[in-house]
């Protein structure tokens, strides 16, 4: 389930929008005394207005039903919703407005068709918000039963209709309406009680999610915050006065602010999910390609590496190295000590190679039991000998402690040298091979170079 509504721990969150609603407030409080100063009318702002809230709604409501898709939660397809039943509004608000496209608007519209989509719009958003609240029990997120992609067509199309179907009302049938605006005068719409009811539902919704953020989930804290820019939106619309002044101005900004809010949760939460994906898949790559117990690189690692360097060595006439350490009578160790113990012989040992390796392209994999190989990419026959010799004295000093005592092991190590790379990776341990059972057969604890 998605960490928005599982994530419990969101006083951080609750803190930054805290922050950020007070900065709001007193933006607005700042703004106060000048909201009835009008302005030059700016002819291409609310063309970039609405511009600007579809793609922000539009693009967070796709994130929403993707996260529907994803998880069946309904309050995801239910907010969704809300924000898809403003588009319609949006852009035939801004195709009536009186100025932007013709005089009076397109469409034959009213002198109240503007005003009144601006009803609808920020009386319905809220409204939908509120029957958000249903989509849980006792704060446990409802989902949806039955056929997932009917649900996602319901949660698109149903909004759309719907504020298609207020929009073109107010469009068309405007006469049927009562008087809001008189020019470009907000008086009659201050006073009316259709204002009241749309300030109150949006302060209805507001306390409703704030109550609802306090039983945990980072999206009722953030989707709190856009229905507070929603209901600055509203407030400094009314207090305003009239079209282009400070507080109409004032109220676009914060309504793009709103509509801003809740994709960058949306987003913050697709990039930690991008990072956890990445993180699984680091731990995958140790699972897969990392030997347990030592650390080092895992056979499986080895076979893909191995070719890879040999063919790098081929193409740039470089020689390559391989060294194969075995820990001499590891059986008798084991016996002797326990398992236990030859664990954690093997490790100290693959934590003394893997610290003699100075560059990055040299590696140690576990070949399997008591056997090491160590992969040397453009090192000749003295760096070899020399890094073999290296880490047979390191260790021969190497103390294990087992029951507060000492213990001392040696390795023998076989080195072959390729010097073009033209040599099958089989072949090339082979001749290792061969070189470490020289070592043995000649005493152990010391290095022995195949001749290739």
């Amino acid at each position: 389930m998605s960490t928005l509504f599982n994530e419990q721990h969101t006083k951080h969150h609750q803190l930054a929008a805290l922050i950020i609603a007070s900065v709001l407030l007193v933006i607005a409080l700042c703004l106060a005394p000048f909201l009835h100063v009008v302005l030059p009318e700016v002819k291409p702002f609310l063309p970039i207005y609405a511009t600007c809230m579809v793609l922000l709604e539009g693009l967070t409501a796709y994130l929403l039903l993707s996260h529907f898709i994803a998880n069946r939660l309904l309050y995801f397809g239910a907010v969704a919703a809300a924000y898809l039943f403003m588009l319609p509004l949006v852009i035939i608000q801004l195709m009536v407005f009186p100025g932007v496209f013709s005089p009076s608007g397109l469409l034959n519209a009213g002198t109240q068709s503007a005003v009144w989509i601006w009803v609808f719009w920020h009386g319905g958003f809220p409204a939908i918000i509120l029957l958000t609240l249903l989509t849980e029990r006792r704060g446990v997120q409802l989902q949806a039963a039955g056929n997932n992609l009917l649900w996602v067509w319901g949660f698109l199309l149903v909004p759309l209709a719907l504020g298609l179907v207020f929009a073109l009302f107010a469009t068309w049938h405007s006469d049927l309406l009562p008087t809001l605006i008189d020019a470009n005068n907000y008086q009659q719409l201050l006073h009316s009680p259709y204002a009241i009811i749309v300030w109150l539902v949006n302060i209805l919704a507001l306390l409703c999610l704030i109550r609802r953020s306090q039983v945990g989930g980072i999206m009722p804290v953030w989707l709190s915050l856009a229905l507070f820019a929603s209901l600055l939106d509203v407030t400094l619309t009314l207090l305003a006065g009239q079209r282009y002044s400070v507080g109409w101005y004032a109220a676009r900004v914060s309504s793009t602010f709103s509509a801003t809010i809740i994709l960058g949760v949306l987003l913050w939460e697709m990039n930690r999910l991008y990072r956890d994906v990445q993180k699984d898949n680091v731990q995958l790559y140790q699972l897969t390609m990392l030997d347990a117990l030592t650390g080092c690189f895992n056979r499986r690692y080895l076979d893909k590496r191995l070719s890879q360097e040999l063919a790098i060595a081929a193409r740039q006439q470089n020689c390559l190295a391989l060294l194969i350490l075995d820990v001499d009578y590891f059986k008798r160790f084991n016996d002797t000590y326990g398992h236990l113990a030859g664990d954690q012989c093997l490790q100290q040992v693959a934590s003394v190679m893997r610290d003699t390796l100075q560059r990055p392209a040299d590696f140690v994999a576990r070949y399997g039991g008591e056997e090491f190989v160590i992969v040397l990419p453009d090192t000749d026959v003295t760096g070899a000998m020399q890094v073999a010799e290296r880490i047979r004295q390191l260790v021969q000093q190497m103390s294990i402690s087992i029951d507060n005592t000492a213990v001392h092991v040696t390795a023998s190590l076989g080195v072959a040298v390729s010097d073009d790379g033209h040599i099958l990776a089989a072949d090339l341990i082979q001749q290792a091979d061969l070189a470490l059972y020289q070592a043995k057969a000649q005493g152990r604890n010391q290095v022995q170079l195949a001749i290739l």
